[in-house]
């Protein structure tokens, strides 16, 4: 229900840029085609499984489905991790995020979510549906190794192997944008904020605090898998704004999982 609600709120935010070619729904046909710039031609899976349909209301609406079901997953993954108040927490960040029609911030969370429970099987499926939506991917094995020793480790190498097969499934592609963006888009990004009244890279930054704090006092105050990996979220916090456009704060959202386990 929490996810029904939350993807209903996010159609409703998000509708005045559905269809763009740079993300989400929009970026499907060049990902089929295999024409779009990197990164998104390697976010491939859920134009994957619902490409097959003919562009149109029916590819819509399994579009929303598929993304719902995502956001399903990672709030019911968190939830294993955070209890029931820690999902809701994660629900309303999630809602704070919202801005531009992406899927991929939700197979992250189920991916990571599910290395986190340092359980072979577990990291196995986590790290193929991490490896077919996001970069971050290369994390899985690290992550799942240190949530449940060297068996989870090694099933959770199905994660960059993903990633691998997409590469080469989908071929070479350029980036739509500059490879390092800290002088590129974030450093005028902080800098248009005033101007804009954008919250951003406010809320951004909250979530990189946050979660420095976390992995500092994280020893003492997150148990279990959380604790044991607490310093790997550290990873979004710098390629977030060296590597990505700082102010979407959706690319800080797995620091949300250290931040509410406190």
């Amino acid at each position: 229900m929490v996810a029904v609600v939350v993807g209903m709120l996010e159609w409703r935010v998000v509708a005045r840029n559905v269809g763009t070619r740079f993300n989400g729904y929009g970026a499907m046909g060049g990902v089929l085609a295999r024409s779009s710039p990197a990164p998104m031609r390697y976010r491939v899976l859920v134009p994957w499984v619902v490409g097959w349909l003919p562009a149109g209301k029916g590819r819509a609406v399994a579009y929303q489905a598929a993304k719902v079901g995502l956001l399903a997953g990672a709030l019911g993954v968190a939830e294993v991790h955070l209890g029931r108040m820690g999902m809701l927490g994660l629900a309303v960040i999630i809602a704070g995020t919202l801005e531009f029609d992406y899927w991929d911030q939700y197979a992250e969370l189920v991916g990571l979510g599910l290395c986190l429970m340092g359980v072979p099987w577990a990291a196995a499926v986590g790290g193929v549906v991490w490896g077919l939506s996001r970069e971050t991917a290369g994390l899985a094995p690290v992550v799942a190794g240190l949530a449940g020793g060297w068996p989870a480790g090694l099933a959770g190498l199905a994660g960059p192997a993903a990633l691998g097969v997409v590469r080469l499934v989908q071929g070479r592609a350029v980036l739509y944008c500059e490879r390092w963006t800290w002088r590129a888009y974030n450093v005028g990004d902080w800098k248009a904020a005033w101007e804009r009244m954008d919250p951003g890279p406010l809320f951004s930054l909250g979530l990189c605090v946050g979660m420095v704090w976390a992995a500092v006092t994280g020893g003492h105050l997150l148990e279990g898998a959380l604790g044991a990996t607490r310093w790997v979220g550290l990873v979004w916090v710098v390629m977030g704004w060296t590597m990505g456009r700082g102010r979407e704060s959706r690319l800080f959202l797995p620091c949300a999982l250290w931040i509410l386990g406190r």
